[in-house]
């Protein structure tokens, strides 16, 4: 019997542009939970609620990433804080 070839490295697959895709603003990343296999990430706008001066955060999008999704989303992450670092935009304190 003869070996079959092996199987081609898929590639990523091509990126196609959504301009109808609506953006969601947000004032920060509220809540942030792993399970192992996905990470949830609440973000959230605070909004006043009283004329007193009072604000709640109110949930405007929950994001859903699975384990390569979540990684490549910190690999991402950390490219952006180093490029801000680099430009003093934030600094950050490292451990003596």
């Amino acid at each position: 019997m003869a070996k079959s070839a092996p199987a081609p490295v898929a590639a990523d697959p091509a990126y196609i542009d959504r301009p109808d895709l609506a953006e969601t603003f947000a004032d920060k990343a509220h809540r942030l939970t792993f399970d192992g296999r996905t990470l949830r990430i609440e973000f959230c706008v605070e909004r006043p609620t009283d004329e007193s001066g009072g604000k709640a955060a109110s949930p405007v999008c929950r994001l859903v990433l699975d384990l390569d999704g979540a990684v490549d989303l910190f690999n991402k992450i950390n490219t952006l804080q180093a490029a801000m670092e680099s430009r003093g935009v934030i600094t950050t304190n490292r451990a003596a």
